[in-house]
């Protein structure tokens, strides 16, 4: 099994500084630890990773102040790469996403409100070489929201292709909206279809399709819910159909949900709770589409940021934060429990994400 992570820069648990890195990781020996295979600094402060099986190529968002960037690293025996890198024509890249064909790559910027010409969504065509071209179109989500401390401009912070290749969805935290864009797959046009008005300071964060039912379910970073929409591809409409709480857990503070996915038979949609430091598991009626809390795990560490499944859905990956770590759990595909495994956590300071390669 091979999986990559980004960490921001950090320090390890003796207080050494720990340059920001992508790295690879292996783990076919259960009885240990994953073993670190490879790491580069060619992508500045990596903050979200997206993956290309077709092409094996890694491609990596820069989140540093300054202009965004993102990074293609091809997946070489057991070394990356590194192809080339464009800029994001915004600040502070946290977000990717490729379209179904692979042929697209879109990359969300969360301070685009500097200049008129910042982009919230930058789309970029992945080259028959694995490289990426030059930004083919581009998006700017407008409005604010009410918490002025953290909704004063817009914050795309997720960008997101449907199963059928026709939407993309922008989830944007400052302006509490769901920005759907009619898709051309043929020639990488962007067209705006709706933007839908969330509860107001929910602070969208990610989201995540249904794999075969029309809903696709965001959390809400501000107000800690998950959120559920029914939408139409072809009309480019969605609407609130359910909100719930993110999180069942007791605790102090607030809590503020951060990765979500979903597994690829749709019964299941888990959700990373930064507060509680927990993942979230709800069962999906079949019916409704609605999402139901069924069970909740401590994520293995504190400030789980991302989460990740393997493309077979029997494996949980967490990038913890503030702890530093990433831990490896194992799934039941039936009730969706998630179980810590043995050995399989690594320590990575200030993790960022984590994503499977060779599933």
């Amino acid at each position: 099994m091979l999986f990559a992570t980004a960490a921001a820069q950090g320090k390890d648990r003796g207080g050494k500084p720990v340059p920001a890195a992508t790295r690879l990781y292996e783990w076919s020996d259960r009885s240990r630890p994953p073993r670190l295979l490879y790491e580069t600094d060619k992508a500045p402060s990596p903050s979200f990773l997206a993956y290309s099986k077709t092409m094996t190529t890694l491609f990596v968002t820069t989140e540093s102040p300054g202009e965004g960037q993102v990074t293609a690293l091809l997946l070489e025996g057991e070394t990356l790469v590194p192809k080339g890198s464009r800029t994001t024509n915004g600040n502070a890249a946290v977000h990717a996403a490729l379209d179904q064909t692979e042929r697209w790559l879109a990359v969300a910027n969360y301070r685009a409100e500097r200049v008129a010409d910042d982009a919230g969504i930058a789309l970029f065509p992945v080259q028959a070489d694995r490289g990426i071209g030059a930004i083919a179109a581009s998006e700017s989500p407008r409005g604010s929201g009410r918490d002025r401390s953290r909704q004063s401009s817009p914050h795309t912070h997720c960008v997101m292709f449907s199963p059928d290749n026709k939407l993309l969805a922008a989830v944007d935290l400052g302006t509490d909206g769901l920005w759907l864009y009619h898709f051309d797959a043929a020639t990488g046009d962007l067209r705006l279809a709706r933007e839908i008005s969330l509860p107001a300071g929910s602070g969208p964060r990610h989201c995540v399709f249904h794999p075969s039912k029309p809903f696709v379910y965001i959390c809400g970073e501000l107000d800690s819910t998950l959120m559920t929409l029914r939408y139409d591809s072809g009309a480019g409409t969605a609407e609130l159909i359910d909100l719930d709480a993110a999180t069942g857990a007791a605790h102090m503070g607030r809590n503020y949900p951060s990765g979500i996915t979903i597994s690829p038979d749709g019964h299941y949609v888990m959700l990373a709770n930064r507060g509680t430091d927990t993942i979230a598991i709800f069962w999906i009626d079949p019916e409704t589409g609605m999402a139901r809390l069924r069970d909740e795990v401590p994520s293995g560490g504190s400030f789980p940021r991302a989460i990740r499944l393997d493309r077979t859905g029997r494996m949980l990956a967490v990038a913890n934060q503030k702890s530093g770590n990433v831990a490896l759990f194992e799934r039941d595909f039936a009730s969706g429990r998630l179980t810590a495994m043995a050995r399989g956590k690594v320590e990575l300071p200030s993790a960022m994400d984590v994503i499977f390669l060779d599933q």
